[in-house]
């Protein structure tokens, strides 16, 4: 990175002016408590949903402002708090993939740093999930623990104080977790509502099981509520209501099948309410009562929590203040992302203006229903859904969900808001479609945007020894030819067979990540001529990069030679002593046409692979190749090849 993008952003000797100053002067700034709730849209009766029973966030929304156009920038937890931490977008920073530990720079920010700095005392009560360094960085919290808390602050301290309400997360609608909850008298023994009541989302089919787990998440979100009551009756019987902001959102949208994980508005959109004391109205951009329709995200988040309480904010800040006397213009629009989801690859970006609702997926051979398989271990509803859709029983909406994605996809949020009909291809939306594709590869280059290196890439081109010691260095200097990599992934990503001349000439490229890009653009186009053969084999015998020779693989697995394509990416998957290398060695049998190639035998040997990993980074990554690897000997029975 040069040395002049360092010094632009980094925080400047006024900065630390201003900080003393605010250690003089904290006892005159609002206290700030964040509670936050995981994996729910808002499913409130604030928001109008009539399932709800939600007495203590509808009052704070009646004392509060509620806004309706929130985004978690992601649609899971880790990527979203990467943001939420730094106020910088995690495809900045490299922190897209879910479940990494991506090693920062210490000029990257984090908002409670900055806090503690001014003579706050910032608390976190107690998930951290950062994918990055900050995990148990010292330096980050006064206190971040399950108990941590505000009253362990000096007499009179201004404070941070983050509570995080795990009781709505997806693996809460366990059976097991359920019978707990109703053993402890925190729900009924029946479901509030009757399962047959419940309005179901037209993508999930009628199903005993379905129904049953939708109940039942609006009974966790009846709890949850009460638990954010508890919390603000703390704070009052404190005597510090009257002195405190008080945010409320959830940390993903979602919660069952089709929506956490997912980049549609059900994964994305999450509610935020934030109530101002009278001492601190003036902060507000409108009366108690109101709603908002600015659209807000998580990279705006920390900016603006500085902003009100008067504190410097980073020029490295990617968001925008959306509240207090520093507020900025309304962006127009709201960027999202979607990476790998632990043990599958994806990428997609997608943006919004709260209507419109435009996706972009590179990676539109991967369906969306044969994702990550968590979500099977711990909610009924997923697998009832694909035993369904494998006897045929699923109408054409809810068969969508197995099948290929669609590299663009256009929805109407205010007629549909449920994302089940793509626009996209309708001639009256042709302007709009365009304005958005190109406001989102604006955005990407802007951001520099490091989706564009496949995962097993980045260790090869920034880290200990390399000219680049992080991956976000790498990004921000001149060796990243963002503009130039996103045009040829978008063309690769139509695998038009038309484009095979541009793809093999991408295979020569002296970007290592152009020639991945030019291997999976022949993988989607299927061309099984002699020269394509030839291109891929001779990237897959000689190219210095991993992930290249196992995608020129994929690619010929499906361009005419499965019998080399196996034995190429078998060699890789027991040669590697790089996590994420193995891990997309596994993902490759599956879509070159060889994974039926695979014994039982064979399977149950790369678990052994397990002990081979030597650092942190491999050993997440042979960890979510061991979940694949487990799934694989588990549904071995009714094993079936994906095309």
């Amino acid at each position: 990175m040069k040395r002049r993008d360092f010094l632009k952003n980094s925080l400047s000797a006024a900065t630390a002016l201003s900080l003393a100053a605010g250690r003089a002067h904290a006892v005159d700034r609002p206290n700030i408590l964040w509670i936050t709730c995981e994996d729910i849209s808002p499913y409130l009766g604030c928001y109008g949903c009539t399932a709800a029973q939600t007495p203590n966030l509808d009052r704070m929304a009646a004392e509060g402002i509620r806004y309706t156009h929130a985004y978690a920038n992601a649609p899971v937890c880790a990527v979203s708090r990467s943001a939420l931490l730094t106020g910088m977008h995690s495809p900045t920073l490299g922190t897209h993939q879910m479940r990494s530990r991506v090693q920062l720079p210490d000029l990257i920010p984090a908002y409670p740093k900055i806090f503690r700095e001014a003579g706050y005392y910032c608390t976190n009560n107690s998930k951290e999930d950062y994918n990055s360094n900050f995990i148990r960085n010292p330096d980050v919290w006064d206190e971040s623990s399950a108990k941590a808390h505000y009253k362990n602050r000096k007499p009179g301290q201004p404070f941070f104080a983050v509570f995080n309400i795990t009781v709505t997360h997806e693996s809460q609608l366990d059976r097991e977790a359920i019978k707990k909850y109703v053993e402890r008298g925190q729900i009924p023994p029946t479901p509030r509502i009757n399962p047959k009541d419940i309005q179901l989302p037209p993508y999930h089919p009628d199903l005993p099981e379905i129904r049953e787990d939708w109940a039942r998440f609006h009974d966790l979100i009846t709890l949850m509520d009460s638990m954010v009551g508890e919390k603000w009756k703390e704070l009052e019987e404190e005597g510090l209501a009257d002195d405190t902001i008080i945010f409320f959102y959830s940390d993903n949208a979602g919660q069952l099948s089709r929506s956490k994980r997912y980049i549609y508005n059900v994964g994305t959109q999450v509610p935020l309410i934030v109530r101002f004391p009278k001492k601190w109205q003036h902060l507000a951009p409108a009366s108690p009562g109101s709603t908002v329709d600015r659209r807000v995200c998580f990279v705006d988040f920390p900016k603006t929590a500085l902003s009100l309480a008067g504190l410097p904010v980073p020029a490295l800040m990617q968001g925008s203040v959306f509240l207090g006397p520093g507020t900025e213009p309304a962006p127009a629009t709201v960027h999202l992302y979607r990476d790998r989801m632990s043990e599958r690859y994806d990428f997609s970006r997608a943006v919004t203006d709260g209507r419109w609702y435009y996706i972009r997926n590179f990676m539109p051979h991967r369906p969306r229903g044969r994702d990550t398989r968590y979500g099977f271990e711990v909610q009924a509803n997923w697998g009832v859904w694909e035993k369904y859709y494998a006897e045929g029983k699923c109408d054409a909406v809810q068969s969508q969900f197995f099948h290929p994605k669609p590299v663009v996809e256009l929805f109407d949020t205010q007629e549909d808001p449920w994302h089940i009909k793509n626009l996209a291809d309708l001639p009256e939306h042709e302007e709009r479609l365009h304005a958005l594709a190109e406001d989102l590869d604006r955005w990407m280059i802007e951001t520099r945007d490091m989706a564009l290196i496949p995962e097993p890439m980045c260790a090869e081109l920034a880290g200990p020894g390399k000219t680049c010691k992080t991956l976000y260095e790498y990004g921000q200097s001149d060796r990243y030819p963002v503009a130039r990599l996103l045009s040829i992934a978008k063309q690769a990503s139509l695998g038009n067979p038309n484009s095979v001349p541009d793809y093999l000439t991408y295979l020569q490229d002296d970007h290592p990540a152009a020639r991945y890009w030019g291997a999976y653009g022949l993988f989607l186009a299927r061309s099984n001529t002699e020269e394509v053969q030839t291109a891929l084999k001779k990237i897959m015998a000689n190219d210095v990069m991993a992930a290249n020779r196992i995608m020129a693989a994929q690619a010929l697995g499906v361009c005419g030679d499965p019998d080399e394509a196996f034995k190429a990416i078998f060699k890789e998957a027991r040669e590697t002593d790089q996590g994420y290398v193995f891990l997309f060695a596994l993902n490759a049998f599956q879509y070159s046409h060889t994974d039926d190639r695979l014994t039982l035998e064979d399977w149950k040997s790369f678990q052994e692979k397990k002990e081979t990993a030597n650092t942190d980074v491999d050993t997440l990554g042979y960890g979510f190749a061991q979940r694949l690897i487990k799934d694989a000997i588990d549904l071995w029975p009714q094993r079936r090849q994906v095309d």
